[in-house]
């Protein structure tokens, strides 16, 4: 049988001896179950100096059509002020009117009323309603307005239609108020299966404390994929508020050129600490981007690429391909250098397959060996990669070492920006 939590709210509850015990204020449920068990009920005396005490679901002996009567005699029961549990999960604070992410759907729902299942003795969470018709079941007033709406449309959505989402989707986001932390139950695990793309639209979704909280609950990778996706003043707001721990745990694990756009934004003083707090490698890697202007291909370009040394055989490339796990973009095309790093030319795995493994790695180059330098602009490295209809470019310097690579989507992100602030002053301007 299902019930709705809003029809349970104030109902009476009774004892063994169909004595008044108060009326149920709230349910807390269990959290390690994928449809959690009402674990105990909190049952409230008086109006204006209310007290409050906790039952046992397990002495719940049986629901009535109006009260719920429990194994307990009056005299067994004390009552007192409302204490916080905030270790616990309670249908009314924690769920009704609270931001949730619907993480089968990947937005953001504020819920109406709790669905709640009886099974033999156990009453578990089934379903959230997030639809008009259980704000109004809330307010009392569903009888009412039914029978105005049947007047109007018999067949109306609001009454043959429930919004009701199936609770093993729903991660609510209470969040401790001492530790600032999300509660965690088993729907925390999907939230990483969410792509960041998603997860980022879902952030902005929510109010500031429920985002950082959120945020704060991902993985260093998801942290650092979302990170990469929000604009400058998203990503502004979230360092004010992380450690300086966690803001360089984040821009260590960021790929470098979105890094170094993002430190080239920051003041001084700011890109300095975090350069001094990481790793040598990734500091010089982002050292030598923030060298180059934000608009030339030095500033756009990625020091993540993937080389081979010239004495290699197509058959040890593609070894080292099976190893390598790289963002897809970086692996579109391999290039070849020798023993200094000078660009010697550049392949790809299309061409590696379709030779000889034991031929030398030279075997696989592209006839044209193409590539640019760091000062040259973004019009220039577009107009070059639409001539040889190719997604990405290796940057050298004027010696021909290897810097560095920059993929069509660093350009159009570069495009885009650049026509939205001209829109921007047009519209201003008007």
């Amino acid at each position: 049988m299902f019930i709705y939590f809003s029809h349970l709210v104030n109902i009476e509850v009774l004892d063994k001896d169909d004595k008044l015990v108060g009326r149920l204020y709230d349910i807390i449920v269990g959290q390690a179950e994928i449809y959690p068990k009402a674990i105990s009920l909190i049952v409230y005396q008086g109006i204006f100096k209310r007290r409050y005490a906790i039952i046992p679901w397990g002495l719940v002996i049986e629901k009535l059509d109006n009260a719920i009567r429990i194994n307990l005699s009056l005299d067994e029961i004390k009552f007192s002020l409302l204490e916080n549990n905030r270790d616990k999960l309670a249908l009314k604070r924690d769920i009704l009117d609270q931001q949730v992410v619907d993480t089968y759907n990947h937005n953001v729902i504020r819920v109406n009323d709790a669905h709640l299942l009886i099974v033999d003795k156990d009453l578990m969470l089934a379903h959230v309603d997030i639809g008009a018709r259980g704000f109004i079941r809330r307010l009392s007033f569903e009888k009412i307005v039914d029978l105005i709406v049947r007047i109007f449309n018999k067949n109306s959505a609001y009454l043959t239609k429930e919004k009701l989402i199936s609770w093993k989707n729903i991660q609510p986001l209470s969040i401790n108020p001492v530790s600032k932390t999300l509660k965690i139950n088993v729907s925390q695990r999907q939230i990483n299966d969410i792509h960041p793309v998603d997860l980022s639209e879902i952030m902005l979704d929510l109010d500031r404390k429920h985002r950082l909280a959120l945020f704060r609950e991902f993985n260093t990778a998801t942290k650092s994929a979302i990170f990469s996706i929000l604009d400058f003043p998203q990503q502004k707001s979230f360092l004010d508020e992380l450690s300086d721990k966690e803001s360089v745990e984040i821009i260590s694990n960021m790929p470098s050129d979105e890094a170094a756009d993002l430190l080239d934004e920051l003041p001084r003083d700011h890109v300095n600490k975090i350069l001094t707090a990481l790793e040598t490698p990734k500091a010089k890697k982002l050292s030598t981007l923030l060298g180059y202007k934000s608009e030339s291909a030095g500033g756009l370009m990625t020091t993540e690429f993937f080389a081979l040394l010239q004495q290699m055989t197509i058959g040890d490339a593609l070894e080292l391909v099976k190893l390598d796990i790289s963002k897809p973009e970086t692996m579109q095309y391999m290039y070849i250098v020798d023993d200094k790093a000078h660009l010697l030319g550049f392949t790809n795995l299309r061409k590696l397959i379709s030779l000889d493994p034991k031929e030398n790695i030279l075997k696989a180059k592209f006839r044209k060996n193409l590539y640019i330098y760091p000062e040259d602009g973004v019009k220039e490295v577009a107009v070059l990669m639409d001539k040889y209809k190719v997604n990405v470019l290796p940057v050298v310097n004027e010696e021909k070492i290897l810097q560095g690579i920059i993929t069509i989507d660093d350009i159009l992100d570069h495009l885009i920006n650049i026509a939205w602030r001209k829109r921007s002053k047009k519209t201003a301007a008007i």
